[in-house]
């Protein structure tokens, strides 16, 4: 009988396609899809590192500290970067980054946007509410009378506004009692003549 001839295998890095030639891998960069945009370095803040921004978001809570963001350079270079401290005054946010611990080093940092994950849940400070989880839950007055469900969230300058079939209610601190997640109620304190009590 012949000898069965042994067949050489390719180590799994080295790896060919049908030409022949050696599969290339193709590195994907996860940062990439840190797409959404929250702010704008402008300028460096005294001597340990620490920058000013301009926020493009009204969601202050993204720049809390031990927060994660993504740093992005006029020409795409990324780096995540951890929130040190943090303070907000006003329009202008003063950051200080983990790592970076001069004004030299923050200096390049000036014209980089600062991004986050556009799937990241906002982080929502006291007395925020997601619009969506509002949508359709219901509201009663605290003399036990239903308004019915909040079919939109209506935004003006003043206050943002519930709106239901009966009319409109301001979200504000004067009118809104509780909001109740588990029991999904909201319930509110409002004069005779706000909405209308007809039928519906």
């Amino acid at each position: 009988m012949g000898k069965r001839k042994a067949h050489a295998r390719l180590p799994a890095t080295h790896a060919i396609n049908d030409c022949g030639k050696r599969r290339i891998p193709i590195l994907r960069d996860p940062l990439k899809e840190w797409t959404k945009v929250i702010g704008e370095i402008v300028s460096t803040h005294g001597l340990d590192g620490s920058v000013k921004l301009i926020p493009l978001t009204e969601l202050m809570g993204r720049f809390k500290v031990g927060n994660q963001v993504c740093l992005v350079s006029p020409t795409e270079r990324r780096f995540l970067a951890t929130i040190e401290r943090s303070e907000i005054k006003g329009n202008r946010v003063t950051l200080k980054f983990e790592g970076i611990n001069s004004a030299d080093i923050a200096e390049r940092l000036i014209g980089w946007q600062v991004t986050v994950h556009p799937d990241e849940p906002p982080p929502l400070e006291r007395d925020e509410f997601l619009i969506s989880d509002l949508l359709g839950m219901t509201i009663i007055t605290t003399d036990g009378r239903t308004v019915g469900e909040v079919i939109d969230i209506m935004h003006s300058p003043a206050h943002d506004l519930f709106v239901t079939e009966r009319g409109l209610i301001p979200i504000t601190k004067q009118f809104v009692r509780e909001i109740d997640f588990e029991g999904k109620h909201i319930v509110v304190d409002i004069p005779e003549g706000l909405i209308d009590w007809g039928e519906k």
